[in-house]
């Protein structure tokens, strides 16, 4: 659990830092008091302040292994907050379901849950959910075995953080980034980031952390052969996670103690504490790691002449593998350019993009109004939208006086804003009488010199569409083309 800024309010924020200090010692005590507030809001009508208390209390039971309890709740309360335009929770429910897809290894939900997540932190300038995200989306590079893209994501996550004083973050972040030097072979920085990791928790209070930070402390000096540090630290992984309830970093620990024992030459230990991990793993419904605990038991087994049970937890291991690769094959599938059209006409967004600024020269031509609608009508193909409105400041646009968050929001920004749902727009109110206001959107500020002059609008047909990094980068370039024209 970490501190909610902004909470729905400052007498909430100060309940949930007090139930937060309760949750330390006295986890079931806090997850009542929780449960109190969410009753209370809900009895009083108070969406974004129930919200703001479901999302607290996932933070409490998600290590403890109970997410899964909440998903109803959480899926009614993203509902609620799209209903009641509260940007800012809407985000928060959006990471925790992507948590929760992640955890089950459904790395393609996990990752439409974790973009919408970002894409409304980044509309309402949240920088807790968005630097949660970025890891989130990190991690799901993590589980596709491409470190070197997942440790970029982090690394960009870790910008974002400089300079807040967030120790729950700091210590997740820190975690990550480890992971991803472990995993690419830099050892040295992997100890430093973990160690860091081990200093945030231990700031912060946040014992999942410090004990994951241990579990990957005993990994490191297992790489380094370091048989007594790794005892060491993986015990104490162990005894937090155990004490503490939290069985995702207890199935986790109890995999490399797996490894320590077969260093030792104790199998029969290497197999009860695989035994373990598995039994854990099964019940938090964790199919990652149920996978590698079929995979390390079918080893062990084999090795000790058990053939049919090797056979049995492979087969288990492979079916695992197989589902979780299903779950993700949508993410792949997307990327995947679609066979050439007849003639050899662009069909990819990319193709048509390239395609339109070909004749960049031939609009610079047309009378303003010709070239305009040619661009408008090639927008709508290369995105699939229903329209695009250029809004210019000024008579019949966009004003300080009617709309002055807004083009406050376009100035401090500076880049396309991705609207997954037209009514989680933070500007909601000021943009409500507009065309397109109640439709999903790409939002790109529009400039004269460095001047603000407007924006662009690319509207789906629908009041929410999922938009990727992809739409995102291809809206900045046909935004340079509208301004280019405007001129």
């Amino acid at each position: 659990m970490f501190t909610l800024l902004p909470a729905a309010s400052g007498a909430l924020a100060e309940t949930l830092g007090r139930i937060a200090r309760v949750a330390q010692r006295h986890p079931a005590a806090a997850d009542s008091l929780l449960q109190a507030l969410c009753a209370h809001a809900a009895a009083v009508g108070d969406v974004a302040a129930g919200v703001d208390a479901l999302y607290a209390r996932f933070g409490l039971l998600e290590p403890r292994g109970h997410a899964l309890e909440l998903l109803p709740a959480l899926e009614q309360a993203g509902a609620r907050a799209a209903a009641g335009h509260f940007p800012v929770q809407a985000a928060r429910v959006c990471e925790a379901l992507g948590r929760i897809a992640y955890q089950q290894g459904e790395y393609q939900l996990a990752s439409e849950q974790w973009s919408r997540a970002l894409d409304l932190a980044e509309v309402s300038g949240h920088l807790q959910t968005g630097v949660a995200a970025r890891i989130g989306l990190g991690q799901i590079h993590y589980a596709q075995a491409d470190w070197a893209r997942g440790l970029r994501q982090m690394r960009d996550a870790g910008e974002h953080l400089a300079g807040a004083d967030d120790s729950y973050l700091a210590a997740k972040l820190a975690l990550n980034i480890g992971v991803g030097s472990f995993e690419t072979g830099d050892l040295p920085a992997a100890e430093r980031h973990f160690s860091h990791g081990l200093a945030a928790a231990r700031r912060g209070g946040h014992r999942v952390f410090e004990a994951e930070a241990h579990w990957h402390l005993a990994r490191a000096a297992l790489a380094r052969q370091r048989m007594d540090w790794a005892v060491a630290d993986c015990r104490l992984a162990l005894d937090i996670a155990t004490r503490h309830g939290y069985p995702w970093l207890e199935a986790a620990a109890s995999r490399t103690w797996t490894e320590i024992a077969l260093a030792r030459g104790d199998n029969a230990a290497a197999v009860r504490s695989t035994r373990h991990g598995l039994s854990l793993a099964q019940r938090i419904q964790a199919r990652a790691q149920a996978r590698q605990a079929h995979l390390q038991l079918a080893q062990l087994l084999q090795a000790e002449g058990d053939a049919p049970g090797a056979l049995e937890h492979l087969w288990q291991h492979l079916a695992l593998q197989s589902e979780i690769e299903r779950l993700s094959l949508p993410a792949r599938a997307a990327l995947a350019a679609p066979p050439p059209g007849d003639g050899g006409a662009p069909v990819t967004p990319e193709e048509r993009l390239l395609q339109l600024c070909g004749r960049r020269q031939r609009l610079a031509t047309l009378p303003p109004p010709e070239a305009l609608a040619e661009l408008k009508a090639t927008c709508t193909r290369i995105l699939g939208l229903t329209g695009v409105i250029r809004w210019q400041l000024g008579d019949g646009g966009l004003s300080a006086v009617q709309q002055p968050r807004y083009l406050d929001l376009l100035t401090r920004h500076g880049a396309p804003l991705a609207l997954p749902d037209a009514a989680l727009h933070p500007c909601h109110a000021e943009l409500a009488g507009l065309a397109g206001a109640a439709e999903a959107r790409i939002e790109v500020p529009l400039y004269d010199g460095s001047q603000l002059a407007g924006a662009l609008w690319l509207v789906d047909a629908r009041a929410t569409r999922a938009w990727t990094r992809q739409e995102l980068l291809i809206a900045s370039q046909l935004a340079l083309l509208f301004e280019a024209i405007g001129r």
